[in-house]
């Protein structure tokens, strides 16, 4: 995985486990059509947004929308 899946399951892992975290990883970037080591900066936007309408089912709309906002500041970061 790139430094920025390996951000991503750590924003997740809190909320849902480290296990289930590296899962969502995984499935949402094959949704994505690309590998977790292809997640740039420049398609977590896409990730987060989709990440949030999976979350928003199991965690709710605020737990989902705060996911999301961690999730899209993570590409401040490279």
């Amino acid at each position: 995985m790139t430094r920025i899946a390996d951000e991503i399951v750590n924003v997740l892992s809190p909320v849902i486990g480290k296990g289930l975290a590296l899962s969502a990883v995984n499935m949402q970037c094959k949704k994505m059509g690309i590998l977790p080591e292809s997640l740039t900066k420049e398609n977590v936007d896409a990730f987060s947004s989709q990440f949030r309408k999976i979350m928003q089912i199991f965690a709710g709309e605020q737990i989902a929308e705060e996911i999301a906002i961690k999730i899209g500041k993570i590409k401040n970061n490279f």
